[in-house]
């Protein structure tokens, strides 16, 4: 199956999900998946032609709200979000790669959700296996 083009899914989310996630931000740790209390019957990881921070587009493995009416809107998905891809879908990214960098230096300072939860093993291995560098 010829994988879709990451603007694809965004469109979708953006029409439908009460989030949306600005897919070349995203780094594909999964932990958005992992702090969801309904990821399963919500998220689906699928794989799409996007870049990876910007460089070199290939086909990766990203999250996906393939079912946004099981979403509890609990919104933990986008405060365990490292990159700051994952924002609502009323007030999308308007600077993406800005986000990406002021949210790199607030992970020294989140309580819950900072850097040693991003650099969790789980969340390496995903991000590696999602990125096709194992």
């Amino acid at each position: 199956m010829e994988a879709k083009h990451w603007r694809y899914y965004y469109e979708k989310m953006l029409k439908e999900a009460p989030l949306v996630i600005y897919y070349p931000t995203c780094g594909g740790g999964e932990e958005c998946l992992y702090v969801c209390p309904n990821k399963d019957r919500v998220w689906e990881m699928v794989p799409m032609k996007v870049t990876l921070f910007g460089f070199k587009e290939e086909v990766r493995m990203r999250p996906f709200m393939a079912h946004p009416e099981n979403c509890a809107r609990c919104f933990l998905c986008m405060e365990a979000c490292p990159t700051g891809a994952l924002k609502p879908s009323s007030d999308p990214p308007k600077h993406p790669y800005l986000d990406l960098f002021v949210n790199t230096i607030k992970l020294f300072f989140k309580k819950r959700y900072g850097w040693r939860w991003v650099l969790r093993k789980e969340h390496i291995e995903k991000f590696k296996k999602n990125n096709n560098l194992t």
